[in-house]
């Protein structure tokens, strides 16, 4: 049990005092403290600590969805991923993805992520009082650089948050008081110089915070994790001889980190904290805990229900090669239209759910035809039915048991990883293949992914663009479900391109007793997006509302 698990239990002691520090109802606005209880949080750094733990517990895996469930993305029944060609929604009303992505109804009075600015600002307000009062405290030295490079730190990662989003926000450092400061309503900083400004961030704290950390200190950051925040933002911005240094460093800072043997369950409770983890947030039963394996997972099992919310598309399958190292379309020899699923990658079936699957002590049918089976494909959803013939299975935890506990009493407490080691090469290798083309250390690089993968490497010969298309192929697949692909998307300005065309779903039907298999399109999987303005979210009414020095993105 990791620690950040056991001091959620010990939150609810300070609750009237964490009160006061996020109460505020205006985005970049505060209220006033009470001298008392100011001065009892501040007393001591075990009391500061207590702070800083409810920042901690404020992480949010991905955006905050209006999705009616409430909750950051990636615990959500509408992952990010759902806003990409990876996968779409299941069979569930009132889904952002569905009814507002799909059909670009969103805007500025309809967002899609409309709680995220004000959860943003409010945990960034959470920092900046955690920065100025233990500035101003009598605490060691050791332990003032320790808790202040921690708050900054969790600043920063609210502040990427929005601007993957949003592109440049008000970047706010200290705390304001309505009722003092005769300017609360800040403008946007550009882009460039929340890039510059998180870069700066991340340099400064980097020798105030430990390489590793361990026992109770586990799930708390380290300059890993603040170089792996750094490294993606370079990466995201096109800033590419950066990312690679800072990619690179992550490889040479002697933390220990390495790839975990087995891709399937790596995302498991059972290998949290693992060498391959970098930056996660931290969940637990009950206390902390998620539905996601009731949300996720397939709407029946042997041992429970789910909602079936992320249906993986054709598109993503045909991008898992067979292990020869090829795909269909590429040629591959092991290819057999009649029975598509046979040699795969290790990934394909450590991540998807496909027709014969075995999952959960049971199979798994999507064909059609199949009496009660409520699995079976429909490409419209009807009748409470996946969307595209396949299910997720990557990051569900054998261990919880999907339906009504798990939805009720949010039995699930599998920690979301947000950096992980693959990912480091991988950004290390595009980020260095951008700069100056193809090197031996880039082969090796996704050389040592593939070969987790059960893949031959990759051909020695590729080109530039060559090695550009392969990169991005090994990441969209490493990284599936993992909440990074719409960004992949933006950042390669591929958008308009990908969502061009319907997104696929494959039809099985059975023609005296041989499976047939039929690629048809997803039903409400072609994507409306206008270049000219969703390359970025709008920001959402309510803001602008309470503080017209914010500019709205344009387009919208």
């Amino acid at each position: 049990m990791i620690s950040q698990k056991i001091i959620m239990k010990n939150i609810f002691f300070i609750l009237t005092i964490l009160f006061i520090a996020g109460c505020s109802e205006k985005d970049l606005d505060v209220q006033p403290t009470d001298k008392l209880t100011d001065e009892l949080v501040w007393a001591t750094p075990e009391n500061a600590n207590l702070f800083l733990n409810d920042i901690y517990n404020n992480l949010n895996p991905g955006p905050w969805s209006s999705v009616y469930t409430l909750l950051p993305t990636e615990v959500s029944n509408d992952p990010l991923d759902n806003f990409s060609d990876n996968s779409v929604s299941g069979p569930l009303a009132g889904i952002p993805s569905y009814e507002k992505f799909v059909n670009g109804s969103y805007g500025p009075a309809v967002p899609i992520f409309d709680n995220h600015w004000a959860n943003m600002y409010r945990n960034i307000r959470k920092a900046n009082v955690c920065i100025e009062k233990v500035s101003a405290s009598t605490f060691p030295d050791a332990t003032k650089k320790s808790i202040i490079a921690q708050a900054r730190f969790l600043r920063i990662y609210f502040y990427k948050s929005l601007i993957d989003l949003y592109g440049g926000v008000p970047i706010i450092t200290n705390v304001l008081n309505r009722n003092i400061d005769p300017e609360i309503s800040f403008p946007r900083n550009t882009y460039e110089e929340c890039i510059g400004f998180i870069q700066k961030e991340v340099t400064e704290i980097l020798p105030d915070l430990p390489l590793k950390v361990t026992g109770k200190d586990l799930g708390r950051v380290t300059r890993g994790a603040a170089l792996a925040l750094k490294g993606e933002l370079e990466l995201y911005a096109g800033k590419f001889a950066e990312a690679a240094a800072t990619n690179l460093s992550i490889m040479n800072s002697g933390a220990g980190y390495g790839l975990f043997p087995d891709y399937g369950t790596l995302f498991h409770a059972a290998n949290e904290n693992n060498s391959e983890v970098i930056f996660d947030v931290q969940y637990a039963p009950i206390v902390k805990g998620t539905s996601k394996d009731s949300y996720w997972g397939p709407v029946q099992v042997s041992d429970g229900t789910g909602y079936a919310a992320v249906n993986p598309t054709q598109n993503l399958v045909d991008d898992y090669e067979f292990t020869d190292g090829k795909t269909a379309s590429e040629g591959s020899a092991l290819y057999n239209p009649a029975s598509p699923y046979t040699d795969r990658e290790k990934r394909f079936y450590a991540s998807i759910i496909y027709d014969g699957s075995t999952y959960r002590n049971g199979v798994i049918y999507t064909r059609l035809g199949v009496p009660n089976n409520r699995n079976e494909f429909d490409a419209s959803g009807a009748g409470g039915k996946q969307r595209t013939g396949y299910l997720v299975k990557k990051s569900l935890d054998p261990t919880v048991i999907p339906g009504p506990a798990n939805l009720n009493t949010r039995t699930g407490g599998t920690n979301i990883i947000i950096w992980r080691y693959a990912e480091v090469l991988l950004n290390y290798a595009e980020a260095k293949n951008e700069v100056s083309g193809p090197d031996a250390s880039i082969f090796t690089a996704i050389n040592l992914i593939r070969k987790r993968a059960g893949l031959p490497d990759l051909p020695p010969t590729l080109g530039k663009e060559e090695l550009r298309q392969r990169i991005r192929r090994e990441r969209r697949v490493e990284l599936a479900f993992e909440g990074k692909r719409l960004f992949d998307l933006w950042r390669w300005r591929i958008a308009e391109q990908v969502f061009n065309s319907p997104l696929k779903a494959m039809k099985i039907t059975v023609v005296n007793g041989t499976p047939v298999y039929e690629r048809v399109n997803v039903g409400g999987g072609k994507i409306n997006f206008v270049p000219s303005k969703n390359y970025l979210m709008p920001i959402p009414q309510s803001v602008i509302d309470k503080n017209p020095n914010i500019v709205q993105n344009p387009g919208y």
